[in-house]
């Protein structure tokens, strides 16, 4: 009966663990709190999709500008898309630093262009793209209802 007795652990010799339900309830918490990092970081790199979207539109219209003002232009004929800016057909290099990259927005589409007849009988280009998560069209001026695209 004595031998019974020593074999038996004492608090001090006793080890300590978590119990199944413990880790569970900590793997439960961690599995929340990713879940929310995730869902608040992809509308944030959606955010920084379109603001990238926004500078490249400026930086195509840009091109178009300069391609229209170019002196090789012969009176300053007008892109009838913007793979022109890539291979000008009055020839010369492309207004594009990139290329064909520069044409391609962060979801993977080409740019779009459109001519916008204003109230003094000039023509603006409108670069543009729509995101690809929700729609929202983005152009040079600016993002949602500022990018002036119908």
């Amino acid at each position: 009966m004595m031998l019974a007795a020593a074999r038996r652990p004492t608090a001090a010799t006793r080890r300590s663990a978590f119990t199944l339900l413990e880790v569970l309830v900590v793997v439960a918490i961690l599995v929340i709190l990713a879940g929310v990092g995730v869902v608040g970081t992809t509308r944030y790199l959606e955010d920084a999709k379109k603001g990238k979207a926004n500078l490249s539109c400026q930086g195509i219209s840009q091109a178009i500008t300069a391609y229209m003002q170019n002196p090789a232009n012969p009176g300053n004929v007008e892109p009838s898309s913007l793979q022109d800016l890539l291979q000008p057909p009055f020839g010369g290099t492309g207004f594009l630093k990139n290329g064909q990259n520069d044409l391609i927005d962060p979801w993977g589409n080409q740019y779009q262009m459109q001519q916008i007849q204003q109230g003094d009988g000039s023509t603006v280009f409108l670069v543009y793209t729509r995101s690809k998560n929700d729609g929202v069209a983005v152009s040079q001026y600016g993002i949602g209802p500022a990018s002036m695209v119908q």
